[in-house]
């Protein structure tokens, strides 16, 4: 490490020191605003652990009613089978995702709230990703909200090797919302909105025509593509599930690390993933983890300035050390850091694996694959060992 940027990571500790008396007001009255209480603060019926409430069909359906949202929250037989699915079957995916919400749900919130949408229209994220922004499908939907390259671009979203802003949190739900307000200006019909959401409008269209012109998604259901039929039902009972996770004995998991209080830094290209968490005195996974849209841990240089999230106090560290005239971003180090050679791993192909499959696995795009294992097809063969590059 040069000198220069020794002295920039020995003046971190004084900065954080003097930040973190700054901020300690701030931070207090966040963890007010988006506590996260844990299973026992949540137990109001004295479960033990283990058991698994199930109730009658006309105590979900005026659970559902109490939710008082402008999306028709509907209870029929089609729904009860996806409420089993998140209160008995998939529990402990339930309780995940009751820990990520504290992290997301108040992105989503805050943009629907500005829109003048309706606020359930969060739990498509549930049902679409899982609230995984790294969310890849069998037919290349990504992100969190599962955009297809050509619909992101349509809205906004820039997709490159390096950059997809298909997985920027902000950014993809703007773009998600944008897409459902435009749609619920054609249907005027929440629940069709959310099935063209699924199978798109052409279909949602079709069906309509199919079921007599009537604007209506149980009349059209059958008509649907057999996925798009229990996409609706699967939402309301994603919408239950979330908002009585106490009734069924299911709480925020506890092992999962998600920093609640974040902001945003603009950074231009001078900087990746490694130098970032030197400056800042951070893990370097903990910043990827926060920007799943840098994928390959990079700011490229065509991209310009990008907003990089980062816990609360060091992203107000990050802003102060960039507004202080004397301080200069150590140039030298960092793309000496850029130019090394970089970091593979090797990867034995096992049998039924894909190009896709692999990509998954590790997070990032198969033509990436193709490209660093010099791959003109896209046939494995079982045994083959293939070059994934390390992240930054």
């Amino acid at each position: 490490m040069s000198a220069s940027a020794q002295q920039s990571v020995l003046s971190v500790k004084a900065n954080e020191e003097m930040l973190g008396i700054i901020d300690s007001a701030t931070l207090k009255l966040r963890n007010k605003l988006y506590a996260t209480p844990d299973a026992g603060d949540l137990n109001f019926y004295g479960f033990n652990p283990g058991d698994v409430p199930i109730y009658t069909d006309s105590a979900y359906a005026y659970r559902l009613h109490m939710l008082e949202s402008e999306i028709p929250m509907d209870y029929n037989e089609f729904v009860r089978p996806y409420i089993d699915l998140y209160t008995v079957k998939r529990r402990k995916l339930t309780s995940k995702m009751l820990s990520l919400s504290s992290y997301y749900f108040p992105i989503f919130e805050e943009i629907l709230d500005r829109e003048g949408m309706p606020q359930e229209l969060k739990y498509l994220a549930v049902i679409e990703s899982a609230l995984n922004p790294n969310a890849v499908s069998r037919v290349g939907a990504a992100g969190m909200w599962q955009f297809m390259r050509a619909t992101g671009r349509m809205y906004g979203l820039s997709y490159s090797n390096a950059y997809d802003e298909r997985r920027d949190v902000m950014k993809a739900t703007e773009a998600a919302i944008k897409y459902l307000r435009n749609s619920y200006r054609i249907y005027g019909d929440w629940l069709l909105v959310i099935a063209s959401y699924n199978c798109g409008p052409g279909n949602v269209n079709k069906a309509i025509k199919r079921a007599g012109n009537v604007k209506n998604f149980w009349a059209i259901q059958k008509y649907l593509p057999a996925e798009t039929r229990g996409y609706v039902p699967a939402f309301i009972a994603a919408a239950y599930a979330m908002s009585y996770a106490s009734e069924h004995n299911i709480y925020p998991a506890t092992d999962l690390v998600v920093e609640n209080h974040t902001d945003t830094v603009y950074i231009d290209n001078r900087y990746n993933l490694r130098t970032l968490a030197t400056l800042l005195n951070m893990d370097a996974e903990q910043i990827r983890l926060m920007n799943p849209a840098l994928k390959q841990g990079v700011i490229p240089f065509y991209q310009g300035k990008i907003p990089v999230t980062l816990p609360y106090s060091k992203a107000m560290l990050l802003t102060s050390m960039l507004a202080t005239p004397e301080f200069k971003p150590v140039t030298d180090y960092m793309l000496a850091e850029r130019n090394q050679s970089p970091e593979y791993i090797i990867h034995k192909v096992k049998r039924g694996e894909s190009l896709s499959s692999i990509a998954r696995k590790y997070g990032i795009d198969a033509r990436d694959i193709k490209s660093w294992n010099k791959l003109s097809g896209n046939k494995l063969a079982s045994g083959k060992q293939l070059k994934i590059q390390k992240r930054g």
